[in-house]
């Protein structure tokens, strides 16, 4: 029997008699691994996020992040929570209850629209108006929410979500009905189109672009080679999407920027793109990776997700030096290596104004990084990214913007040790089949993963030095089978969608 875990900080507005399937749990005691089904259990698991604060970064927030990193079916998504952040996003997801509104009005039907709906997981009181409540949880996936319409027009104007407290009895059983039916099958995959004209989006403002200028004209030159029409597109440039076939992002990604909006955008309109918006949110998140390499046992440092109350026993667990990282830094960023207990409460106080949860992980000096990059689930390039001159990290960050970085040391593939590729793969295989930069260090115990990125360094003379062109012909002919295959995008809310 499939078990439906609802996290709620304000349960109170559950009813007494919710299916027998259903475990009622506080956010505290997901995030901690309280009072959980067993790991071996994990595929039958949805977790229902009733919170009342789901922004990004959140308590909230990380219930779903979490839910997803250990295995669970999480409604809503990570995902879908990040996008309510970004209006551009949430405007774009009016368009599917437009048409079914829009369906009932080729009816014939004299119908009178209400102003709000409620719905429930997809469910709603006006049985005429039920396709509108699908097609507004396949669009959003809030699992409470109030459309707001205008009646005139037939159209969506806004979506509330809606806390669990202030529901009344009449939507306290239809919340109570919709969780019955929870366990339905996943909506219908839809197909990608078939062209080759590749959309490279490149920011000229970025610092620490992932491939520079020179780069992409390498790869554009490539490109033409294979018969592959390109243009690089800007920010302002994300009407054009839908004339191109594929997206390559090669701008540093993170959640609240451009570059995850056209990511979401082309993955909506079935573009294959890297990286691709759930690559995005897994790797720009380290409290996902830390639970995700966990769940699944690859070799991480001794590290703890840890909140303001429990950043003291972080200290005395892993001692000092320890490191603690904002989840969502990159370029070392958001990266703070703290050397006595007496510093801990000053840099976690600085790290916690940005996230509700922070990484507290043991220091581990090595003189070099790995990185290995992954293609579709293979071995792309190896490189030794040296740390700076005198400093602890890849990147020193000084005033003024200015940034120095250590060496880049190119390595064949057959060079590499075993264990550390075997880690590499692992570790990449948890978040999809895109492109991703595995970030690892050698210790005497055997390689630890850092990181994976979704958004992995290539430039001419560095990562591509010992595969040259080649490198660009194997991502581009990725691109191409992606697209001959008539690939299909496998929906991010495959068990959150129940009829």
């Amino acid at each position: 029997m499939a078990i439906t875990l609802i996290v709620a900080d304000e349960p109170d507005g559950l009813a007494d008699d919710l299916p027998r399937q259903c475990r009622v749990v506080g956010p505290d005691d997901l995030l901690d691994g309280h009072h959980l089904p067993e790991p071996d259990e994990a595929p039958g698991v949805t977790v229902v996020n009733l919170c009342r604060d789901q922004r990004p970064l959140s308590f909230g927030y990380y219930v779903s992040l979490i839910a997803e990193a250990r295995g669970y079916a999480a409604i809503p998504t990570a995902a879908d929570l990040a996008d309510q952040a970004d209006d551009r996003l949430v405007r774009s997801r009016h368009a599917p209850v437009d048409r079914a509104l829009a369906a009932l009005r080729r009816q014939g039907a004299r119908l009178v629209l209400p102003r709000r709906l409620f719905v429930a997981l997809g469910r709603c009181n006006k049985p005429h108006l039920q396709e509108v409540a699908e097609a507004a949880y396949e669009a959003f996936g809030l699992p409470l929410m109030t459309l707001q319409i205008d009646p005139v027009r037939q159209q969506l104007l806004q979506v509330m979500a809606e806390p669990l407290a202030g529901l009344d009895p009449r939507q306290q059983r239809l919340l109570r009905a919709a969780l019955e039916r929870l366990a339905g099958p996943p909506p219908t995959p839809r197909p990608f189109r078939r062209a080759p004209r590749l959309a490279i989006l490149v920011n000229p403002d970025d610092p620490l672009p992932p491939s520079k200028p020179g780069t992409i004209v390498r790869l554009r030159d490539v490109a033409s080679s294979m018969g592959i029409d390109t243009d690089c597109l800007g920010h302002r440039d994300l009407p054009r999407l839908g004339g191109f076939d594929v997206l390559f992002i090669r701008e540093t990604t993170a959640l609240q920027s451009p570059s995850y909006a056209f990511a979401e955008t082309a993955a909506q309109l079935g573009l294959p793109v890297i990286d691709d918006p759930v690559s995005i949110l897994r790797c720009c998140n380290k409290v996902f990776l830390h639970e995700r390499l966990k769940a699944e046992g690859v070799p991480q440092p001794r590290t703890l997700a840890v909140r303001a109350d429990t950043l003291a026993a972080a200290g005395e667990a892993l001692g000092f030096p320890l490191v603690l990282k904002v989840p969502d830094g990159a370029c070392s960023r958001g990266v703070i290596r703290v050397d006595s207990p007496a510093e801990l409460p000053v840099a976690g106080r600085r790290l916690l104004r940005r996230s509700r949860l922070i990484l507290a992980q043991e220091y581990l000096y090595t003189d070099f990084d790995w990185r290995i990059g992954v293609l579709a689930g293979q071995p792309l390039f190896a490189c030794r990214y040296r740390m700076v001159r005198g400093h602890w990290q890849i990147f020193r960050h000084g005033q003024g913007g200015r940034s120095e970085e250590g060496a880049t040391e190119p390595v064949r593939l057959d060079a590499v040790p075993p264990a550390v590729l075997s880690a590499a793969l692992a570790a990449a295989a948890l978040i999809g089949t895109g492109l991703y930069g595995v970030d690892l260090k050698e210790t005497a115990q055997g390689p630890v993963v850092i990181e994976v990125n979704d958004n992995p360094n290539i430039d001419v003379g560095l990562e591509d030095a010992c595969l040259g062109d080649a490198l660009y012909e194997r991502l581009l002919g990725h691109f191409l089978e992606r697209i001959e295959a008539g690939e299909e995008r496998t929906p991010v809310r495959a068990a959150g969608s129940i009829w």
